[in-house]
């Protein structure tokens, strides 16, 4: 999306987006979102730096209340993203756009992949498109880590204990996550230390 004009309205913030542009966004994001809701907030993260809607911080904010929510993350932040830009409205049709594409994916094409999901060519594009997820999930994963050591020592060693508690010890990502917070309460500081 290139960058827009916001007009702002009378609390000083942007006028919501038009429900067509969100449905379309959404729907776009959905049809190109290969590899789930992580890659769609890479995807998304772009679209909405380059709406100037949404400072990083709060983009940041949605992709994490997005991951702490029961069910599909991708559903999640369209939920969240649509309804900052244009009220409930655009959350409905930021959810309906991003799912669509997906359903009718699976509805028109799923009978096909299974008869042709060893052909070499259709191997290969699974696994092109699996290297690409990659990326991007590390992508996602460096700007929220950017953000969650931006306060100082007492964030980076809750993050360093949170990855050990999980990558080292193989934790359940409920108790490493409840952990890190409990750390951070006892850590005090407010995040700016």
């Amino acid at each position: 999306m290139k960058s827009e004009s916001k007009t702002l309205n009378n609390e000083g913030r942007p006028s919501p987006m038009p429900l067509a542009r969100v449905f379309f966004l959404f729907l776009r994001l959905g049809a190109l979102t290969f590899g789930g809701g992580i890659v769609m907030m890479g995807l998304l993260q772009k679209e909405m730096e380059n709406s100037g809607r949404f400072k990083t911080e709060e983009i940041i904010d949605m992709m994490v209340f997005t991951t702490a929510f029961p069910g599909p993350i991708a559903v999640n932040l369209a939920f969240l993203a649509g309804r900052k830009m244009a009220g409930m409205a655009g959350a409905a049709v930021a959810v309906t756009g991003t799912i669509l594409p997906p359903f009718l994916t699976i509805l028109l094409l799923a009978r096909l992949l299974i008869l042709y999901i060893n052909r070499p060519l259709v191997s290969s594009f699974f696994t092109g498109a699996g290297c690409a997820v990659v990326v991007i999930i590390g992508g996602v994963v460096w700007s929220m880590l950017k953000i969650a050591v931006s306060g100082g020592w007492r964030d980076v060693l809750t993050v360093l204990l949170v990855t050990a508690l999980l990558l080292a010890l193989g934790l359940h990502p409920f108790i490493a996550v409840a952990a890190g917070v409990s750390f951070r309460l006892v850590l005090g500081g407010g995040g700016s230390q």
